[in-house]
């Protein structure tokens, strides 16, 4: 029979060890594929390839009896999440906008994930990661990470700009803000920091320029003006 799986105490693995079902790895936004792929690696290793990541026709082209493992494998979690990070940054885009348009339970717009998930796809490692960056497209911050407090006229003239921005896409949109920090004096890690917070909500977001160009200028600006009140 194949070697029972460990947990990474070396104890056979079980619920202390917070083993779960299929259905919660599902929930978690693990791929099918990728936890096919990585329950394949446990007790076997094909000798015909150091590759770790297989589709299931090279699964069954590759499958040996004799490169079975006698030793009992180590369940990784960090590992199964690499390759479901590894998988996701594999597939097609069309593919990966629909997977978390379903996963999110079809709750959110197709087209703004469609638009938005290859700004983040090389960065996230499960599904469920992917509205840690982009809840933001789908509605104003509630909090920011930062204080935007006394910051009332670089955010005026950062307002001013924009509403002068006559062709509205992500390289019109840095130059003119890189144009208003160099007026104001302040340093372009600072000002695109402060900025970036105005208007995700977040330190870290998915490219800057980019997510304005997505939100439309309207909402970008209406965010720009709320922060003159705090």
């Amino acid at each position: 029979h194949l070697p029972i799986v460990l947990g990474p105490d070396r104890a056979k693995l079980s619920k202390r060890h917070k083993a779960l079902s299929i259905l919660n790895y599902r929930d978690e936004g693990f791929l099918k594929e990728a936890l096919l792929n990585y329950m394949a690696t446990l007790g076997w290793k094909p000798k015909r390839t150091k590759d770790d990541i297989w589709t299931l026709a090279q699964m069954i082209d590759l499958f040996d009896l004799n490169d079975i493992n006698t030793g009992s494998p180590i369940f990784d979690i960090k590992k199964l999440e690499w390759m479901n990070g590894e998988y996701i940054r594999k597939t097609q885009n069309s593919k990966l906008k629909t997977q978390i348009w379903e996963y999110l339970g079809k709750k959110y717009t197709v087209e703004t994930i469609g638009k938005t998930a290859p700004l983040i796809k090389d960065r996230i490692k499960k599904l469920s990661e992917y509205l840690l960056l982009c809840d933001f497209f789908f509605k104003e911050p509630e909090k920011y990470e930062i204080d935007l407090s006394g910051k009332k006229e670089m955010f005026r003239n950062i307002e001013i700009a924009l509403e002068n921005l006559t062709e509205w896409d992500e390289i019109g949109i840095g130059e003119h803000m890189q144009k208003v920090a160099k007026d104001i004096g302040v340093k372009n890690r600072e000002f695109f920091m402060l900025l970036r917070v105005a208007v995700t909500g977040k330190k870290i977001s998915p490219p800057l320029n980019e997510s304005m160009e997505i939100l439309g200028k309207e909402k970008v600006i209406k965010r720009i003006k709320k922060v003159q009140n705090l």
